[in-house]
């Protein structure tokens, strides 16, 4: 009992329709993944009836949502009015003007407040960022009233992106303390408007989860990638990547090891074996360690997995081979970069798969995407980073 008040809480603030089956099954897992470290509290607004129900294992706590508004009157718009008037779009309606279209000059004011009392020991509050064409007004009211409540709280709020980021909105990503981002694109973008360092881009096998369309591929693959990180003691910062190794391939992959070797202090290697891919009295697995033993020694480290399993490669930052084949195919589909290397056929760029005929424009891919590396980030660190801040800030 002594050590649970001790260890830190964080908020995580849900709402209606930012819930899906995967992403509670995650949800779960993250809070087991985390609960030696920091506890994740969840808690609904009681405008959100739906969602204790459906994720019934998160023991959500409800809050009560306050709405006061003002009377419906020329004078609350005058005073509204007065207050814009001085600014202007680029093109088109003074800022003033605009009121008219949505409250055709009724000039009514809503406050939301939340009455929500945090648990001893917490250390921030994480919510989902709206986005004006995909939330509620609803969504847009609390998630203003929860940003209010930490700064008048002095706990730090942490935003987070489903809708993507990378718009022409950014009102609503500005408000909070953080901002954590799914994409490299919206990552860049947050980093640009801004301007401050507490913006984070997630690894794809978190950032896959948080989308309407993942499946229990991407939920497998999460926790591939926690479990081989964990046991093979791969390093947050180190590049991963997925070889769908072939036998009938085994010398063109021990030439694209010796291209990519000059890296290989910054690179895990995942080679796919397959059972039945056998040379004499040899596994795969054997015919590797023995004949790349000179590549592989260049190499941070190297694991094997077994074909069946092709989730497993959500565990990668990208998918290293030789030829188009079955696991480039998924790798596509699932939004993992590919990178082929394929002297025999001409350059290619299409979505997340690049074909090269060159070494250097290998070593090129691999070295952006290494240094895109360096800023992804997974939940449970930013987390940590978060609780370490209000420790050292008392």
């Amino acid at each position: 009992m002594e050590n649970s008040r001790k260890t830190p809480k964080l908020i995580w603030l849900l709402q209606s329709n930012q819930v899906t089956p995967n992403l509670y099954e995650y949800l779960k897992l993250l809070r087991t993944r985390m609960a030696h470290l920091l506890d994740l509290v969840f808690m609904i607004p009681d405008t959100s009836a739906d969602i204790p129900e459906k994720i019934p294992e998160l023991d959500p706590v409800s809050f009560k949502v306050g709405r006061r508004s003002t009377s419906h009157n020329y004078d609350a718009f005058k005073v509204k009015r007065g207050i814009l008037e001085k600014g202007r779009f680029t093109h088109g309606l003074n800022f003033a003007d605009t009121l008219l279209l949505d409250d055709f000059s009724g000039g009514g004011v809503i406050q939301t407040s939340l009455d929500l009392d945090p648990p001893e020991g917490t250390v921030g509050i994480i919510l989902q960022i709206p986005h004006p064409l995909g939330s509620s007004e609803a969504e847009e009211r609390v998630f203003h009233a929860a940003v209010n409540w930490a700064a008048a709280s002095k706990l730090p709020s942490i935003g987070y992106e489903l809708l993507p980021l990378d718009t022409r909105w950014h009102l609503a990503p500005s408000l909070p303390d953080g901002v954590i981002t799914r994409t490299k694109e919206s990552f860049d973008q947050m980093t640009r408007v801004l301007g401050h360092t507490n913006i984070w881009c997630l690894p794809l096998y978190e950032s896959s989860i948080f989308t309407s369309v993942a499946t229990a591929f991407n939920l497998n693959g999460a926790k591939a990638a926690y479990h081989y990180k964990s046991t093979l003691k791969i390093p947050e910062a180190r590049t991963v990547l997925y070889l769908p190794h072939n036998v009938a391939m085994i010398y063109e992959y021990q030439e694209l090891l010796r291209i990519i070797a000059p890296l290989g202090k910054e690179i895990h290697l995942m080679f796919a074996y397959g059972a039945d891919q056998v040379r004499g009295a040899y596994t795969q697995q054997e015919m590797v360690e023995t004949i790349y033993r000179k590549e592989l020694d260049r190499f941070a480290g190297f694991s094997f997995h077994d074909l069946n399993a092709p989730w497993e490669m959500m565990a990668a930052d990208a998918l290293l081979s030789c030829s188009a084949c079955f696991q480039t195919v998924i790798a596509q589909e699932k939004n993992i970069p590919s990178i082929i290397y394929d002297p025999m056929l001409p350059p290619e760029s299409l979505g997340f798969k690049q074909r090269f005929n060159g070494a250097e424009p290998v070593r090129n891919a691999l070295e952006a995407l290494i240094l895109e590396k360096k800023i992804k980030k997974e939940f449970g660190t930013i987390f940590m980073e978060v609780a370490r801040s209000m420790t050292a800030n008392g």
